[in-house]
């Protein structure tokens, strides 16, 4: 097996490989499934929440660069947010991926996740685990399930990978929210539109870097839950030596984003806003601060990683100060992509240890990966995100993508 100059693998004319049948007309040259004593390794990619945000995007990203994509999800999003943030349309458009392949696995299951990473063995190059619970509030009511589904659904698959594909990458999709409310110990500015770091402070600039400390402060339950992941994924890293690496993320978001109330405020946003719906400020006089990144853009982070594994490392992933925005400022950009006010409401109350200003420092990763450098800008997403949930609010409500649309989409 060969690289072409994109970095997508292919094979070597000649090589032959079984046709697996797809749609009337169509077919693709892959094995299915892998047969082990086959002369040539498969090139597997496994990627958990595969219908969510980043999940999606990865399955996307990916199928180009690997001969089979493997996703995991057993449709949860759904459950926990409601119609709102039901994501099943996003496996219906993934089954016309020719080399996808779609489990529908809890991974609070070990003896699961262990059978499908056994299945496929040590052809798995790459593991993006993106699947989880992100919401504070439902934290709170449901600590239990939140606990094992972020944690120990995280320590599952780490403990598969150790056990049938140990030298594969394993990329684990963290959170600025393990550092709970420390962020609001730092010195802040009230702005007219938002709350900022100090200029005198050394994160104003570059935004916070990964030397935050995270011991003395208040977090929530979800952030508890995702921390537990975080340090045991550092622990198969640097103790055990697996291809480990940790990505603290800020707000995430990209036109496939089906943000609601309880979790992803920028998607929710816009499409309250396409909706004229009411949207509800909670706390920080709508001043809170975000940086935000692309989720396309943070797969291609995830993919410079993959490609020169660093064990145990821990990275900060966000947008930046030119990708930030606060809930004011979001608003307005909103009502010139509809062309009308939103209706808004108030609450004084903040959520429990919501940040007024979090800004994220990439360094770090760009010093070790200096071949990345974001691609979309904050308003060349909002205006994805307006225009997808222009269609899908115009689109009769059966109304599905081909096959074609869906094999022409590029990311």
């Amino acid at each position: 097996m060969r690289l072409c100059p994109n970095g997508q693998r292919r094979r070597d004319a000649g090589q032959n490989r079984p046709v697996r049948s797809l749609s009337p007309g169509r077919s693709e040259r892959i094995v299915w499934p892998p047969r082990k004593g086959d002369d040539e390794e498969m090139k597997i990619a496994v990627v958990t929440g595969a219908a969510g945000l980043v999940g999606t995007e990865a399955v996307r990203f990916f199928r180009e660069r690997f001969d089979l994509v493997i996703g995991l999800d057993n449709g949860m999003r759904g459950a926990l947010f409601g119609e709102g943030g039901d994501v099943s349309g996003n496996v219906a458009e993934m089954s016309f991926i020719p080399n996808y392949r779609h489990h529908d696995v809890d991974i609070r299951d070990y003896s699961l996740v262990a059978q499908v990473l056994a299945t496929y063995g040590t052809d798995v190059e790459l593991i993006v685990h993106t699947a989880g619970q992100p919401s504070h509030d439902w934290a709170t009511e449901r600590t239990l399930d939140d606990f094992w589904i972020n944690a120990v659904g995280t320590l599952n698959m780490l403990e598969g990978a150790r056990r049938h594909c140990p030298d594969a990458t394993f990329v684990v999709t963290s959170t600025n929210k393990v550092y709970g409310d420390k962020p609001n110990t730092l010195p802040l500015v009230e702005l007219d539109t938002r709350w900022d770091i100090h200029p005198d402070h050394p994160y104003h600039h570059s935004g916070i870097d990964e030397s935050m400390e995270l011991d003395n402060t208040d977090r929530t339950f979800f952030g508890v839950s995702k921390l537990s992941a975080d340090l045991a994924a550092q622990e198969y890293g640097r103790h055990l030596g697996m291809k480990v690496g940790v990505f603290r993320c800020s707000n995430i978001t990209g036109p496939r984003h089906a943000g609601v109330p309880l979790h992803g405020f920028l998607s929710h946003l816009v499409r309250t806003a396409v909706a004229g719906n009411e949207y509800t400020i909670l706390g920080h006089g709508g001043k809170q601060v975000r940086d935000n990144i692309d989720a396309r853009d943070l797969v291609r982070m995830f993919w410079h990683y993959h490609l020169e594994p660093r064990p145990g490392a821990v990275y900060h992933a966000g947008g930046g100060r030119e990708r930030s925005t606060s809930i004011l400022e979001a608003i307005a950009r909103c009502e010139q992509l509809t062309g009308r006010p939103m209706a808004v409401r108030y609450e004084p109350h903040a959520r429990f240890t919501d940040a007024k200003c979090w800004i994220t420092d990439t360094r770090k990763f760009r010093r070790h990966y200096p071949g990345w450098e974001p691609r979309h800008g904050l308003d060349d997403t909002l205006a994805s995100m307006h225009a997808h949930w222009s269609s899908f609010a115009a689109a009769p409500a059966s109304a599905a993508p081909t096959s074609t649309e869906i094999e022409q989409e590029r990311v």
